[in-house]
């Protein structure tokens, strides 16, 4: 662990220097959101008026999104004298890191697929998606869904850790990403609580593994099988999926319109996936031990 991650201790460092930046940084990413999608389709409706909400100008403003966020991360990193790398983006073992994640993360949401069944909550039908639109919409949520571990798991939270310290840093990270995910449709105060642990789950993969592609894979693990596998409103959008599930019970417990994130089974989930990556950290920490013994 790098000893960035905890406040500095020497009277030389600006104080709040890098709490600054982060907010500068914030705000620098709403602006590079809004003109990568809402530029893409006005550009798209002056070219073509019906086609300013297809897949691929979605998919376009999420390329958008995507290089213009890593690029923002890349000169802030630099500020910072630190790389993409120190981030948790390392180059050896990505693809290990990133499928590991996206495994647990789907597996959290075949789990709330079940606690649905088993309630009576739930049907599911074979649905018939349209080739590019499908395609389009997944590649469009991978990158949204990196981008957001890059940005709020990777510059924000790790920003923060430094004059906060990372408990202060994991909070504040997962409660902005909360606020973000409120301007959604059908969020109410549940799924904005319910967010925030979200975040801390995310957070808890990248502290475990000090790994942001394990981070991304559990982001993305998570969407693409909520959304796109089973057919559910992920945190209140629907998008063309294999499957379709109609859910009929309690908002309290399911979601409602807002998806499965919105109820108390989602909330069981992410607060069972933190028990399970606490878990492994602290195998992984006696293993280490027992090593150096």
């Amino acid at each position: 662990m790098r000893a960035d991650k905890t406040p500095p201790e020497t009277a030389m460092q600006p104080k709040l220097k890098y709490t600054l930046r982060v907010v500068v940084y914030f705000v620098l990413l709403a602006a590079i959101n809004i003109g990568a999608f809402d530029g893409i389709r006005h550009v798209a409706s002056w070219i073509a008026p019906s086609a300013d909400d297809s897949p691929a100008v979605f998919l376009l403003g999420g390329i958008g999104y995507l290089f213009g966020t890593v690029a923002l991360t890349w000169v802030f990193c630099r500020l910072d004298r630190e790389s993409l790398a120190d981030l948790g983006l390392q180059r050896r073992g990505w693809a290990a890191r990133l499928f590991s994640g996206w495994g647990l993360g789907a597996f959290l949401v075949f789990l709330v697929f079940v606690a649905f069944w088993i309630g009576g909550w739930v049907t599911a039908e074979q649905a018939s998606p349209q080739l590019l639109a499908f395609t389009a919409s997944i590649l469009t949520w991978i990158l949204i869904s990196f981008v957001e571990e890059l940005t709020f798991r990777g510059y924000i939270m790790q920003g923060l850790a430094k004059e906060w310290g990372m408990p202060f840093a994991v909070i504040v990270s997962s409660i902005l990403f909360a606020v973000v995910h409120s301007l959604n449709p059908e969020a109410d105060l549940l799924a904005i609580f319910n967010i925030i642990f979200a975040g801390v789950f995310f957070a808890v993969g990248y502290l475990v593994t000090r790994s942001l592609w394990f981070a991304s894979g559990l982001h993305i693990g998570w969407n693409l099988t909520l959304i796109h596998i089973l057919g559910f409103p992920g945190s209140g959008l629907t998008e063309p999926s294999i499957f379709q599930s109609a859910v009929d019970g309690p908002d309290l417990l399911t979601g409602g319109a807002f998806g499965p994130e919105g109820g108390l089974v989602g909330l069981g989930a992410w607060l069972l996936g933190i028990a399970l990556l606490l878990g492994y950290g602290m195998i992984r920490r006696r293993e280490n031990r027992a090593k150096e013994s």
